[in-house]
């Protein structure tokens, strides 16, 4: 089901990395639960590495990717439809470049936020404005687990 949600990434020194429209599971128990389980089980010294180096596209790269019949391909985690996959593909190097969507834009259209946190240490999901919940340290992926709204955790 087409569910939009926003992921924002926070690197250590407080600088906005990451900020990606999402288009598909936009619940908690679907993209929420996806990006936890990275966080608890990915190598995260490797991608805060690698988070560092990613930059935001520029006018010159949006018209090759533009003009890319292959974009999805070539340039994965540019697509709507990437979700939680980016951030393996943060910590294996893949992601040089992403466009970043405006707060209001997705404010207006999003119905899940997820953010992941380094210089407070945190991962908040948020969903139509429920919040304070926290995830328990177990796994998530079994999706039985039925995460609801705003939920707070360490990664």
């Amino acid at each position: 089901m087409g569910t939009r949600h926003h992921q924002k990434v926070i690197n250590k020194k407080g600088e906005l990395k990451i900020s990606q429209y999402g288009q598909w599971d936009g619940y908690p128990d679907g993209q929420g639960v996806d990006i936890l389980d990275y966080l608890r089980e990915g190598n995260l010294d490797r991608y805060q590495k690698e988070l560092d180096k990613i930059r935001q596209i520029t006018d010159e790269e949006a018209k090759v990717v533009d003009a890319d019949s292959e974009w999805k391909v070539n340039y994965p985690y540019l697509s709507r439809g990437c979700g939680s996959k980016i951030h393996q593909m943060i910590e294996d190097g893949e992601v040089k470049f992403v466009q970043f969507i405006d707060d209001e834009e997705a404010n207006h259209w999003c119905a899940g936020f997820y953010t992941i946190d380094f210089q407070q240490n945190k991962f908040i999901a948020e969903f139509n404005g429920i919040t304070n919940q926290q995830f328990s340290r177990r796994r998530t992926s079994n999706r039985s687990t039925r995460a609801t709204k705003n939920h707070v955790a360490t990664p």
